[in-house]
Formats: structure tokens, C-alpha cells, sequence
């Protein structure tokens, strides 16, 4: 699925302060639609953040909804739709707010946007009915068959030595967490989730579905090759392990397009950085120490028509 005549969807840029004015029309047919704009809080705004059956009704096929607000966040993001599986079907893309007074703005050169995400190889109709289903008692979710990156696979990124990156990446999987690294070079995150943080080194992350990370990557002169990076899925959150599953896609930051693209080293195991150590750049002050604990009992039970 895509928007005006593309796929993949390009990378909607705004600055923070911008009011943002989108007309959807839908086009796909027997289908409603609708869009969500992950991550941005919506204050005053509830009406325009997408989910259909929460803040709108669907959009019925052949007419249209204007969204209307001012982003006034920072930060990465993404637009997707928020009915049923049309999301892991394409309509989605990455949201990059930009920030006037980033503080951060004199480290690095350019900017790179990279999304990951899981495909299944089959369309959602078919995999939803048979997710929703008295076949499907333990609610087992549909397994990936492969991952993509930037809607692809194979991406080659332009660099040059000497220069510092802001890669801002996006993890638009419908399921799968991702680990995603570098070859041979160290990131310094300096935002998650449209919040900055204290610049923190890092070898590896961890982005689950939804995530996103912003990191400064430096490209120093004596690298001598291309350079490998690697999203992986986390094949823990698999009920079952596809035997032609490829948990693997491969880019590379290209320094000299006349060299050969590198095979990526094997890991052994995956070490992320551990997010619980990220300090916010604000230094706003965590909330108190709770001094009551409520428990909520969760139950998975079956309806009637195969839902869980």
C-alpha cells in the first residue's frame, strides 16, 4: 500500500513549531483506512492522533480526513495506518521532527533516516483470519519469513570519511524486535523516542517494534573498506522458527563505490546497550518512590468466533 503513486512512502520532515496539515483520501477499494502519528502526544489535539474506534471513525473508501495540529515535539517518529494489518501491508513511513535548537546540531554533518521492519511474505487479510481463529486457540501470532530495511534490502548509504553522522532509525516492524549494529564502529545515542539523552557510547541496539533510536556515528579515515550494518530479529518472540526464516538484512555505509560491499562478520551473541542506563539530557527528575502497588490478574481466554 502507498501514498500519491509511491512505495515506499517517503519520509514526511517537519520542524518543530510547523503546523502539519495532511489530507488523506482513500483509494484502497473495498478497505477503510485511516493514519496514526506514532509517538507524537497530541495534547489538545486527541481527535487527530488516528486510531480508528478511539479519537475517529474509519476513512470509508473514496472520501477523505484533513489532520491538523502543530508538532510541537522534536525528535524521530512515523505515520502508519492504524486499521487492521495495513501497516505490515506498506502504509507506513518514517516522521523526522526537526529541532531549531537541537543541541547537538554542531556534532554532526549530515543527517541518515533508516527504518526496519519484518515481512511476511503474504498479505495481512489472509494472515489475520487465520490469527483470529478457532484453529489458533493459544493465540499464536504469524512468524516473518524475512526483514527489510528502508523497505528493502541491500541499501547503500553514501559517506564520507571524516564526517559525523546523525542516523536517526526506525523500527516499523509489525512484530519483531530488531538488533541493529555497525561494523566496526561505535555509535553515541543522543535521543530515544523523541527525548534526548546524555550521549551514551553503544556497540549494538535493541529496538522494539515502534522504537526509535537517534545516534551519532562518526566515519573515521581509516576505514578501508565499506562498511556492513546489520539489523537482526529477535527470534526469541517467535512461537515457531520458520525453516526459511532470514532473520538478516544487510546495508552498508559506502566510503568508495569502486570497492567491493563486505560480507558482515558472524555474532556470537547479541550484547545492546542496556536503555535502562540512558539519562535524559534535561536532567528532569524521576517521579518518587511509589508507596502503593496495585496488581492487575491478566487472563487470555477464547470467543466464541476464535478470538483471543
Amino acid at each position: 500500500m502507498g501514498i500519491n503513486g509511491q512505495w515506499p512512502i517517503p519520509t514526511l520532515h517537519v520542524t518543530k513549531g510547523e503546523r502539519l496539515i495532511v489530507t488523506v483520501w482513500n483509494h484502497l477499494g473495498n478497505e477503510t483506512t485511516s493514519l496514526h502519528w506514532h509517538g507524537l502526544y497530541q495534547n489538545g489535539t486527541a481527535h487527530m492522533d488516528g486510531p480508528p474506534g478511539i479519537t475517529q471513525c474509519e476513512i470509508p473508501h473514496n472520501d477523505y480526513i484533513v489532520y491538523d495540529f502543530t508538532v510541537d515535539q522534536i525528535g524521530t517518529y512515523w505515520f502508519h495506518s492504524h486499521t487492521r494489518g495495513q501497516y505490515p501491508d506498506g502504509l507506513r513511513a518514517p516522521l523526522i521532527v526537526h529541532d531549531p535548537e537541537n543541541p547537538f546540531s554542531k556534532d554532526f554533518d549530515e543527517e541518515i533516516v533508516l527504518s526496519f521492519s519484518d515481512w511476511y511474505h503474504e498479505s495481512m487479510r489472509p494472515l489475520l483470519r487465520s490469527f483470529v481463529s478457532v484453529t489458533n486457540p493459544t493465540g499464536a501470532e504469524p512468524v516473518p519469513k524475512s526483514a527489510l530495511m528502508n523497505d528493502s534490502q541491500n541499501v547503500t548509504v553514501a559517506v564520507q570519511p571524516g564526517k559525523t553522522y546523525m542516523i536517526r532509525m526506525v523500527n516499523m516492524a509489525a512484530f519483531a524486535g530488531m538488533y541493529v549494529w555497525f561494523q566496526g564502529c561505535s555509535m553515541r545515542v543522543v535521543e530515544v523516542d523523541g527525548i534526548y539523552t546524555e550521549p551514551a557510547e553503544a556497540s549494538m541496539l535493541y529496538l522494539t517494534a515502534g522504537q526509535r533510536y537517534a545516534v551519532l556515528l562518526t566515519v573515521d579515515s581509516y576505514h578501508a573498506t565499506n562498511i556492513p550494518f546489520v539489523a537482526s530479529m529477535d527470534e526469541e518472540l517467535f512461537d515457531k522458527i520458520p525453516d526459511d526464516l532470514n532473520s538478516n538484512v544487510t546495508g552498508w555505509l559506502v566510503l568508495d563505490d569502486a570497492r567491493d560491499l563486505p560480507l558482515p562478520l558472524e555474532v556470537e551473541t547479541f550484547e545492546p546497550l542496556d536503555d535502562f542506563t540512558l539519562q535524559p539530557l534535561d536532567k528532569l527528575a524521576a517521579l518518587d518512590k511509589v508507596d502503593r502497588t496495585v496488581t492487575l490478574d491478566l487472563k487470555m481466554d477464547n470467543l466464541g468466533d476464535g478470538a483471543n
